[in-house]
């Protein structure tokens, strides 16, 4: 046996039950180890005050000075190890060392993680200190609790002993229901992050030790057989060990476990102090051991689980060696930050000097580190602002296939008021013209006659790349009818690629201009035979039309004049409007029925934050796809989306999938989402190379190939120029 000294052994026993269940909890272990939280914050609020009641004489330094030695120290060592360590993997980005580790050293790191929107509850540990969100409250507390404590002790001695309970009680109370009502809101981080909705266990603690220090046993309530009370600590702790179970931070009981926790950690301590013995037996000496290095033991796990999610190791030995290095690395500082020890002491001046050295170290790389506040500032406001633009264009999308449907159908209407209305229809025509440099020549006098046309034509282009651009113009939604051709004069293609520039067409009407000087090209004969196959081309005889009128040509008897451009344009609205006039009852089911379909052909992108982040560096023709994006996108609401808007018939043919590395999106989750758009073509534009197993019949993957330079510092969002390949990829497999 040995004498305790001053040891309160059950205290003690609640401190190491509390570290174990927070390290579980932390490896993902234990769903309700969080809760453990509240038994120290308790612990702090008791022991801090009766640490004040036993000095005779208070002293702002002493206090100070031993919370520096005992709490701000070891935190200041593992703080500056841990960014020593992180160093040396290349493959860590630790985006935000300077602001977090700033926010941690200055005390108010919960409100840091609040602003940065740190979710302590996520599956990935994404920074070594996001468990010190804690030592912000508990700084905090430190910092104040002196003056708190002088002004209710002045009160208890010159007035009344009961007013600074009364007072603490109360406090504790009020805290309480802000801390509930607090819990009911949205945003369940600020209830648990906030000093203001945590404070309230601090204060459970406070208040018993004003009750124990004044009125001793009267608050007490035990009995007076020691094993009873032996008993009912344990279930206590059985109790609370099934709230670490069975409530998880999405548990509907997650506020009133949490003050539940609070109020039976006041009863252990009570009955910890009622049961305490003088002399400790073995197993009493290795729970006072670990609960010496409790607090090392909190401030080292996080950084040591953050490094292990950059090794592969089998889980089961991954869990052992994350305790055992936790529990000796603890150990280790915990020895050598005991100078004033007289065992070992030269042993802990040299473990002191072989830890300072990388202490020192990471010192060193935190004052050098950059802080990337202002430009994760600059994403996150791009991506709110992208997300309402992006909802803004949604709506103006909307609006606009409402709108285009309501034209045809004025357009339509006026089409039966006569032939003269049906001039001024015909020049209104959305008429896209597709040709080569004849086209491009005249395309200011085209615009002239068709203002509301679109004319797609370059130099030296032959018929083989009209199906590339019928599809990009039909993809962004350009392919209006009638459609006018003027392709040839470069070579004629095949009969099978004018079968599928007709396909693609659809049931568009298509006028397609012959060529002069046919005897270099061969082209009209082959276009006369081929168009009588088809009720909806017609061949624009531009040959016979400017036959004996050389002043329409220059030189070479293809390229136009002022005259021919003239000429050229007229031709062409003759043609189109006499088709108009004499199919006019039939051509206006075809063009309501095309208009359907030509919906049902777009492209439709599906994404999370690296679209939103893109879209204002994407070509304006791009922006005229449809996109789907969502920030918060996992598998559950990517595919609830899509199985809605393939159910309502809303899901364009082809679908173009592409998610950062934030996405938790698996590659099973991948399968069953191809699975749902199994009758759509499908491509992917994958980031992991794990993605390529996805290649088969109707899904295409992309690899998008990613430099260091083409991410933010988070190493998760596009940079610019991350940004500007990713538009020239995306064009590239529009078209």
């Amino acid at each position: 046996m040995k004498l305790s000294k001053g040891y309160i052994k059950g205290i003690g026993l609640t401190r190491v039950f509390a570290c174990i269940a927070i390290l579980l909890y932390h490896m993902n272990l234990l769903k309700g180890g969080y809760l453990a939280v509240c038994i120290f914050f308790v612990l702090t609020g008791f022991l801090s005050c009766i640490s004040c009641f036993k000095k005779e004489k208070f002293s702002f330094k002493d206090y100070y000075v031993n919370k520096f030695k005992s709490i701000y120290i070891p935190l200041l060592v593992v703080v500056f190890l841990s960014i020593s360590l992180v160093s040396l993997f290349s493959n860590i980005n630790w985006f935000n060392l300077k602001p977090e580790t700033t926010s941690v050293l200055i005390g108010y790191n919960n409100f840091w993680q609040l602003n940065a929107n740190m979710d302590y509850f996520a599956r990935h540990v994404s920074s070594p200190f996001m468990h010190l969100w804690y030592m912000g409250i508990i700084l905090q507390f430190d910092l104040v609790f002196p003056f708190i404590f002088l002004i209710l002790k002045k009160i208890g001695d010159k007035c009344h002993k009961l007013i600074p309970c009364i007072i603490t009680g109360a406090l504790s109370l009020i805290f309480t229901f802000v801390f509930y009502k607090s819990s009911l809101g949205d945003n369940l981080m600020v209830t648990y992050y906030s000093t203001f909705t945590r404070v309230f266990s601090i204060l459970f603690g406070v208040f018993l030790a004003f009750i124990y220090q004044y009125y001793n046993n009267m608050f007490m309530f035990s009995f007076n057989n020691k094993k009873v009370n032996e008993a009912i600590y344990g279930v206590y702790l059985i109790i609370i060990l099934l709230l670490f179970i069975f409530i998880s931070s999405t548990s509907k009981y997650f506020a009133i476990s949490m003050i539940l926790v609070s109020l039976i950690t006041c009863r252990l301590i009570a009955l910890s102090y009622i049961n305490n013995k003088k002399l400790l037996n073995f197993k009493d000496r290795i729970i006072r051991f670990i609960s010496n290095i409790s607090y090392e033991v909190y401030l080292v796990q996080y950084p040591i689980i953050f490094i292990f999610q950059y090794i592969n190791l089998n889980n089961v030995l991954e869990i052992f060696l994350i305790i055992f290095i936790t529990f000796i690395v603890s150990l280790l500082i915990k020895f050598a930050l005991s100078l004033k020890s007289t065992s070992f002491r030269k042993l802990r001046i040299i473990l002191f000097l072989l830890i300072l050295v990388p202490t020192i170290f990471g010192t060193y790389k935190y004052i050098i580190s950059k802080d990337y506040t202002s430009e994760m500032k600059a994403l996150e406001s791009n991506l709110e602002l992208n997300s309402q633009i992006m909802e803004e264009r949604k709506k103006e999308y909307a609006s606009k296939i409402n709108e285009e449907k309501e034209n045809w159908l004025n357009t339509l209407k006026d089409l039966e008021q006569g032939e003269e209305e049906l001039k001024n229809i015909v020049s209104n025509l959305t008429l896209v013209g597709i040709g080569d440099s004849i086209m491009l020549g005249a395309i200011d006098e085209l615009q002239s006659k068709f203002p509301n046309g679109y004319f797609d034509a370059a130099v030296s282009r032959t018929a083989y790349v009209a199906n590339g651009i019928i599809r990009d113009l039909s993809y962004s939604g350009l392919l209006g009818d009638p459609v006018v051709i003027n392709l040839g004069a470069n070579g004629d293609c095949d009969n099978a690629t004018k079968d599928l520039i007709m396909s693609n067409l659809g049931n568009r009407k298509v006028f397609w201009l012959n060529v002069t000087n046919d005897y270099s090209v061969g082209v009209n004969a082959n276009l006369n035979s081929y168009a009588s196959r088809f009720n909806n081309l017609y061949v624009i005889d531009w040959n016979s039309i400017s036959s004996g009128h050389p002043e329409y040509f220059v030189a070479d008897g293809i390229h136009l004049t002022y005259e021919g451009k003239k000429a050229y344009v007229k031709a062409i609205y003759d043609s189109i409007y006499k088709v108009y006039l004499d199919e006019y009852n039939e051509k206006k089911q075809s063009i309501m029925e095309e208009y359907e379909q030509k919906q049902n052909e777009k492209i439709t992108f599906v994404g999370n934050s690296i679209l939103i982040n893109a879209y204002n560096y994407l070509d304006n023709e791009l922006l005229k796809y449809e996109f789907i994006t969502n920030s918060e996108y996992d598998y559950a609401l990517l595919k609830r989306e899509l199985e809605n808007k393939i159910n309502n018939n809303e899901l364009s043919n082809k679908i173009v999938f592409a998610f950062d590395k934030s996405s938790s999106l698996t590659l099973e989750n991948y399968r069953e989402i191809i699975k749902i758009c199994s009758d759509h073509q499908i491509k992917i534009i994958s980031i992991d190379n794990e993605l390529k197993k996805l290649a088969s019949e109707n899904v295409e993957v992309i690899d998008f190939i990613t430099e260091e330079n083409y991410y933010l510092a988070d190493g998760v969002h596009l940079s610019k120029t991350g940004n500007q390949k990713l538009n020239e990829l995306i064009l590239k497999i529009t078209k």
